[in-house]
């Protein structure tokens, strides 16, 4: 980085990213003159640490140009909150998309236990615009699992070089009660790009699926 010294600023900025993470519940980075040294980071069980510590170097180097090694983080998970999770997942059954002269249409297919529901969204011809169109026919899948005044919007698709792979960054925007959180999913991207917007979108939801108001609170099983 420019500076030579980084600043309170610099933690708060990287701090506030990192905890919008899906797993991890709070995280502190311990720094020596312009290096980070330590980053601890407290986590449920949601995710492995494995994949916590990708998540936070992806989202760095995507938001800030930081680059850490995966050395300098430690993660310490509080165990009991895997099994809830699992009961409110959402799951990937298909993705379909089909093309024409006007542009691309694209419906995802979610799954929480036998509860099902199928999300759209059409978009040009253009790779950006396909990528754009899952993920908000992911979201739009998403909302309809969702009591009214409560839904998720598309704010920014990206694909993040990472080593020799590429990473999938997703933002999203949680509308609730009037408030609203901005959420971030991120998943490298594998043999089939179009699937990993899809999960890296999902991402960005499961780690608040248990906060959230269902339409058929009572029909929802694992």
């Amino acid at each position: 980085m420019a500076q030579t010294v980084l600043s309170s600023a610099d933690t708060a900025q990287w701090k506030a990213l990192t905890e919008k993470l899906a797993g991890v519940l709070s995280v502190q980075f311990v720094t020596d003159g312009a290096a980070v040294r330590e980053v601890h980071v407290l986590s449920d069980q949601s995710r492995s640490p494995k994949q916590i510590v990708r998540d936070i170097q992806s989202a760095l180097l995507a938001q800030f140009q930081l680059e850490l090694d995966h050395r300098v983080i430690s993660v310490a998970q509080i165990p009991g909150l895997p099994t809830a999770v699992q009961q409110r997942r959402l799951i990937c059954d298909k993705l379909e998309l089909s093309t024409g002269r006007a542009g691309v249409d694209a419906a995802v297919s979610l799954r929480i236990g036998d509860i099902s529901h199928r999300g759209t969204a059409h978009s040009d011809l253009s790779s950006a615009g396909r990528s754009r169109a899952i993920a908000q026919a992911t979201a739009d899948a998403i909302n309809q699992f969702l009591a009214a005044g409560c839904r998720f919007c598309l704010e920014e698709l990206r694909q993040v070089p990472m080593g020799s792979q590429t990473a999938v960054m997703v933002g999203l925007r949680l509308e609730q009660s009037g408030k609203t959180e901005s959420l971030l999913g991120a998943c490298y991207l594998g043999e089939d790009p179009n699937f990993s917007v899809a999960l890296a979108t999902l991402d960005g939801v499961n780690r608040r699926i248990l906060t959230l108001a269902f339409a058929h609170e009572g029909s929802v099983s694992s």
